[in-house]
């Protein structure tokens, strides 16, 4: 009797890790929310303009990475969802150092103007 009650609780203890094993695979959807989190920034800093590739890729792996966790290919949304996050960030290091190539144009021409505007004044 002793054995019997032994081999039910070693099967049982079975049964309990085969479907926790089954049901341990990570949900990709905090990567997911993460990813759309930073395609939004993206956009908000201005990537369309400046880093449009990028920031096209971005919303594209999160397209797919959004239609992997609908089809329950958890490996697969998180991997397009990780994609996605990194094209995201670069749109937005893109889009930011363009931002500041352009204010150091800017600046750059408006030393030229007032050093212009000097060089006039100071010629009699």
């Amino acid at each position: 009797m002793e054995r019997t009650g032994t081999f039910s609780s070693i099967a049982i203890c079975i049964a309990t890790a085969a479907l926790g094993a089954c049901a341990s695979a990570p949900d990709p959807k905090p990567e997911i929310q993460a990813a759309k989190a930073l395609v939004t920034q993206a956009e908000q800093s201005g990537a369309a303009e400046f880093a449009g590739k990028d920031l096209e890729t971005a919303r594209d792996r999160l397209r797919l990475a959004q239609d992997a966790d609908e089809a329950h290919k958890d490996a697969d949304a998180q991997r397009y969802a990780g994609e996605a996050a990194v094209n995201a960030k670069l749109a937005i290091a893109n889009t930011a150092a363009a931002k500041a190539e352009r204010a150091a144009v800017e600046n750059q021409e408006g030393v030229d103007a007032l050093r212009d505007e000097a060089n006039r004044s100071g010629t009699p």
